[in-house]
């Protein structure tokens, strides 16, 4: 014989099922503001879809994500690529829904050895910058890709300007994300202290397996983006 329900069992799984019910409908409701309004997403991979639309690349295949909670306590950083760019994108959770930061593609049809750009990222209460270097190595004699973050020192004696380095952040054979035959890299830092009198900049090292450099420039592509 089946158990029969009770009074109180049974105003339970009313109440369960009402929540259920009302939870489905915020959710359609959710998806429909999202379409008309472009308010937030229900999900963070559809805010980097939009962030790749809007730098006019393909979507791409997700190659690694990275939390920044310096940032927002749910920002998250997403690499993703394509066999024509590869893009950076960032995204956070909001009362509306995932909402869509900044981003930037590389165009890596050009036939460069090496493709390289960055992301960096601070709030206004926070004492520190999130620094995100990204790229995409095409030159099969690049075994390691190194970032040089350098600042400029003025010497008053002398009246020169002198670059120092300030960091530096390596990926090697075994950082290397790689996809369809092509070899990609994230690198991130957080800046909490800049005694510079330059701001930022950032140089990328293409290395041989013998330690000679293939390729070397100055970091150009990028985007900077202030949180309040």
């Amino acid at each position: 014989m089946s158990k029969q329900k009770t009074p109180k069992r049974e105003k339970l799984y009313a109440r369960k099922q009402w929540v259920a019910r009302r939870f489905v409908i915020f959710l359609i409701a959710l998806l429909a503001v999202n379409h008309l309004m472009q308010l937030g997403f229900l999900l963070p991979i559809q805010a980097i879809r939009q962030g790749e639309e809007r730098q006019g690349a393909p979507h791409g295949a997700v190659l690694d994500r990275l939390w920044t909670p310096e940032i927002h306590r749910t920002h998250l950083v997403y690499l993703t690529a394509c066999e024509e760019a590869v893009t950076i994108a960032d995204t956070y959770l909001t009362v509306y829904g995932w909402m869509g930061g900044f981003g930037w593609s590389l165009d890596c049809t050009t036939g460069e050895p090496l493709y390289a750009g960055e992301m960096t990222m601070y709030r206004d209460e926070q004492a520190g910058t999130v620094c995100c270097y990204y790229g995409r190595v095409d030159d099969p004699a690049i075994e390691t890709v190194t970032v040089s973050v350098r600042g400029q020192i003025y010497d008053e004696t002398t009246q020169t300007a002198h670059w120092e380095e300030a960091a530096t952040l390596t990926a090697g054979p075994e950082d290397f994300l790689e996809r369809e035959g092509h070899r990609h890299f994230l690198l991130s830092h957080t800046i909490t202290d800049w005694p510079y009198d330059s701001s930022r900049h950032a140089w990328v090292i293409g290395y041989d397996a013998g330690g000679n450099v293939v390729t070397e420039f100055e970091i150009e592509q990028g985007t900077h983006s202030y949180f309040g």
